[in-house]
């Protein structure tokens, strides 16, 4: 027998003794539900899907449709149940679910993959979606819901799954199992699907509601609820900026025949990782340099440029380079960031749980800001501020800055879309740069490289190095940070100009060996383990690049050092 304690949501604890083996969702049937059935659990921090045995003696806590780790599960539930719909209407073809899109997933169906005539994976043409062929999938899915079936997990050899993959013609899950640094692999067997989906899957389909699907040619997006409206379907947004972002940058790795991690992989793997190195820097120079040619093609160049985006996104390092290719235009732009205004410390607006929220337009010093914006584009000097982190508070500098009739001011910072920032200057004097790191490389046909993961990875190398957080610290933190972001950032970022693509396709084969050995130290007794070994399974699907091979002026060097735009 082995001691389990139970500390679901909101409930009080459970002592109870099972049998070792039992499956996990045994040992919870007969305990309270908190309103909707629980998806997968925590044992002692680490993610566990329901139907896995117990072994050891833990502190178990379940979670559903309200909770983070819950939606995921369920998410991946409702993708296993549209990718058995399409085998089942359409089997010539294969779903291919691309990227986040109004906080869901935008997807598309594709016939069989192939190879070119280097043996370098090439992605299937797609199908032709019109609305009927939405509606067919989505009716098949309520039906599957409604029939309430189990969605069965095995703990199968490495080599047997890519067998199997194999087999049935789905070649992104073989290339990224060929590389992949276990023995075993869990599998899922849904119908007569299978796949594989790297984290706790709902048990069983009449779990997996409510869900969306809507047509948006070419495709489709499939629609979830969120942990705060576990019951309604989370707003549809028009993103057709953002969409169209997306779409270039895919179009464009289908080129490189590294569409996904496998690709990726087999890229490394073959010795052709310099090119693909030089090509993606290359495309992000040819972006930044059309965004200066688009700003100086105006017939009256933009005093203010203004440069946003989430935190991690490479925002410091676009503004340099943005920088230099203005000057190849013929103007000498200056650059001032917003977190230097900041207020001091002790007059930081406050969130609902009564710590300091650094996210919101409130914790700027506005007026001081537009103050000095107004000053410079009158042609008078200004002493410009720096934060300092230990006084808290902005100090003012002892040099000026002044700049010239013609010359453009990059402000950049988190709230610059937003035209509560610089209300003193007219809306014809501003051009907005939106900043995200956008990946679209995916780890397979059915599983994204969520951005939000590529951000965070970046910023727990950065933290480490230039800020003094462990990944511990870093990760607590980083719940603040995505809330601020949605509520102050993406908000904004249709409002933009335009919108570069900070990712870079080849960067988490560099970022993992930073990574790793700092999410290795979170300790097991933090709840902030869980979301560790999560990012560890993560960075595990790539092959390693060396440093070396980063060239000095990339942004990516911005988070592993050594950029030539970095200061001291």
């Amino acid at each position: 027998m082995i001691r389990v304690e139970v500390t679901a949501p909101d409930a009080d604890p459970v002592v109870l003794e099972v049998e070792r083996g039992t499956p996990i969702e045994r040992v919870l049937e007969g305990l309270p539900e908190p309103g909707y059935p629980w998806l997968m659990v925590f044992t002692d921090h680490h993610a566990r899907d329901l139907r896995e045995p117990l072994e050891d003696s833990c502190r178990l806590s379940p979670r559903n449709v309200a909770d983070v780790e819950g939606i995921r599960a369920f998410r991946r539930g409702v993708r296993l149940m549209l990718i058995r719909a399409a085998a089942e209407l359409f089997p010539e073809a294969h779903v291919y679910i691309d990227h986040s899109l109004s906080g869901g997933f935008f997807g598309e169906l594709r016939y069989t993959d192939g190879s070119d005539e280097y043996g370098k994976p090439r992605s299937g043409e797609a199908m032709t979606i019109t609305p009927d062929t939405v509606e067919e999938l989505r009716r098949r899915m309520d039906e599957l819901t409604a029939a309430d079936e189990e969605i069965t997990r095995e703990l199968v050899p490495r080599e047997r799954a890519i067998e199997e993959f194999d087999g049935r013609g789905d070649i992104t899950k073989v290339r990224v199992l060929e590389h992949l640094p276990y023995e075993k692999v869990v599998v899922y067997r849904f119908g007569g699907v299978l796949d594989c989906f790297y984290g706790p899957v709902a048990p069983r389909s009449g779990l997996l509601k409510p869900f969306g699907l809507v047509y948006y040619p070419p495709g489709f997006v499939l629609r979830f609820p969120t942990p705060r409206t576990p019951e309604t379907l989370a707003p549809f947004t028009e993103q057709r900026k953002l969409f169209h972002i997306f779409h270039e940058y895919s179009d464009w790795i289908k080129v490189l025949g590294a569409e996904t991690v496998g690709g990726l992989n087999q890229v490394i793997a073959g010795g052709d990782a310099k090119e693909l190195v030089l090509l993606s820097e290359a495309l992000h120079e040819k972006k930044v340099a059309e965004i200066a040619d688009a700003i100086c093609s105006r017939r009256h160049v933009p005093r203010l440029i203004l440069v946003a985006g989430p935190s991690s996104s490479g925002k410091t390092t676009f503004t340099q380079r943005l920088a230099l290719q203005l000057t190849v235009n013929g103007y000498r732009p200056v650059a001032i960031g917003v977190d230097d205004y900041f207020r001091p410390r002790d007059q930081t607006p406050l969130d609902e749980g009564g710590e300091p929220d650094y996210e919101r337009l409130e914790a700027i010093g506005v007026e001081a800001l537009n103050h000095d914006l107004l000053a410079l584009l009158r042609g008078e000097e200004i002493h410009p501020p720096r934060f300092d982190f230990k006084l808290g508070r902005s100090v003012r500098l002892d040099e000026t800055l002044w700049i010239g009739q013609y010359t453009p001011l990059i402000v950049e910072g988190i709230h610059a879309l937003n035209d509560g920032l610089t209300p003193v200057v007219p809306a014809p004097e501003k051009f907005k740069v939106y900043v995200s790191c956008l990946t679209q490389l995916n780890i397979d046909n059915h599983n994204r490289v969520p951005t939000t993961d590529t951000r965070l990875v970046r910023r727990l190398v950065r933290d480490a190095s230039y800020r003094g957080y462990d990944a511990l610290e870093t990760l607590r933190r980083w719940h603040q940070v995505r809330r601020g972001e949605s509520r102050h950032i993406f908000p904004f970022q249709e409002t933009a100009d335009v919108m570069f693509n900070s990712a870079l396709i080849y960067e988490l084969a560099v970022l993992g060996k930073h990574a790793r050995p700092l999410l290795e130290q979170v300790p097991e007794s933090e709840p902030e383990r869980a979301e560790a070994d999560r990012l560890l399974r993560f960075i595990s699907f790539f092959l390693e690049l060396p440093d070396l091979m980063v060239p000095s002026t990339s942004l990516l060097r911005e988070f592993i050092g050594g950029s030539d735009f970095r200061k001291g």
